[in-house]
């Protein structure tokens, strides 16, 4: 039994792909200006990296939900459809 449904995850992946999509924005503005970077920019760089791990980690694992419930048969937009415009792969 799926902890949240095919529909909700068709709404919950494209938010989640969005905002990881934000944040590697916010990482390549940093990654732009190595050369600038302080101690607490340093950090901050290395807490979005990690977040952006994270979530990347559960993007996946909504995936793997969402496709089990599109191989039931249950008539939704691909998983590539959802994350297309965000280019995240």
């Amino acid at each position: 039994m799926r902890s949240i449904s095919e529909r909700d995850l068709s709404v919950v992946i494209p938010i989640l792909a969005a905002k990881i999509h934000d944040l590697n924005g916010e990482l390549n503005a940093l990654n732009a200006s190595i050369q600038e970077l302080d101690d607490e920019k340093i950090d901050e760089k290395c807490n979005l990296q990690e977040t952006i791990e994270q979530y990347y980690d559960v993007l996946e694992a909504l995936q793997a939900e969402y496709e089990s419930a599109l191989a039931e048969g249950i008539n939704l937009p691909s998983y590539e459809q959802l994350i297309r415009k965000f280019e995240l792969y």
